[in-house]
């Protein structure tokens, strides 16, 4: 062992990234195993998961946090950097946060071992504002997303993100689509299902009372957009959830 690799050995682990990445505003650092299971963030990545300590996340997968439709992408992308040995880099995606979603920018680059066998991936995620290049090359868009964030909950037609933007129906769908590779529609169907998932997980709230609450015309819609994304019924989805936790499945 050379100099170096002892000076970093000595080190109690944890110190060298999560700590640093925690003084940087909007910036998450976060490390997977091969089984894209967690095993360290930066704190601020902990709070985006939203648990309080970084024990709860170890072990984990993005499915214990995410809803399915947004897992399957994160994890979709680990496979491809584990696969290659390549990073990927400047990823626009959403990722929840609690009950919303944020338009965030992520790098995950892989991690060898010490016979030079990719064996994990070490990831890093930053929020996008409204000075940056994607909102500044696409007007408009930053006002849509702010607005959808804050309304979700109640309905919303591609005509009211028009008049908030300053521009046309047909602008909004095509200018939303160029930058965030869905329909206004979609994006605004997903994160209902987020914040349902959130409620799911969290709460013995009623399917009924958590559909009226988050904008759905009616449970019946809620469960429809379930299955059309989730594949599954949103009392199968808290079953789900329940039997993790030694729990036992709620009624629907």
């Amino acid at each position: 062992m050379d100099e170096t690799e002892a000076f970093f050995a000595s080190l109690q682990p944890g110190q060298v990234f999560t700590e640093l990445f925690d003084a940087v505003p909007g910036v998450h650092f976060f490390i997977k195993d091969s089984r894209s299971r967690f095993m360290a963030a930066s704190r601020s990545f902990v709070r985006l998961m939203g648990v309080e300590r970084v024990e709860d996340l170890l072990g984990r997968t993005d499915y214990d946090f995410s809803a399915d439709f947004l897992a399957e992408g994160f994890l979709a992308d680990d496979r491809e950097v584990l696969r290659s040995g390549q990073p990927m880099l400047g990823k626009l995606e959403m990722v929840p946060s609690g009950a919303t979603l944020e338009w965030l920018t992520t790098t995950k680059v892989p991690l060898l071992s010490r016979g030079g066998a990719v064996v994990g991936l070490a990831g890093v995620t930053q929020v996008t504002n409204r000075g940056d290049s994607l909102y500044r090359d696409h007007p408009g868009m930053h006002e849509i997303i702010e607005h959808v964030r804050a309304n979700f909950r109640r309905r919303l037609a591609v005509a009211d993100l028009a008049r908030v933007a300053g521009i046309s129906v047909s602008t909004v769908e095509r200018r939303f689509r160029e930058t965030f590779g869905l329909s206004p529609n979609k994006y605004l169907r997903r994160m209902r299902l987020n914040a349902a998932c959130h409620a799911l997980r969290t709460t013995d709230r009623p399917l009924a009372d958590i559909a009226r609450e988050l904008g759905f015309p009616g449970q019946a819609s809620m469960t429809r957009d379930f299955r059309l994304e989730l594949r599954l019924t949103p009392a199968r989805f808290r079953a789900r959830f329940r039997i993790q936790l030694g729990m036992l499945p709620a009624a629907a």
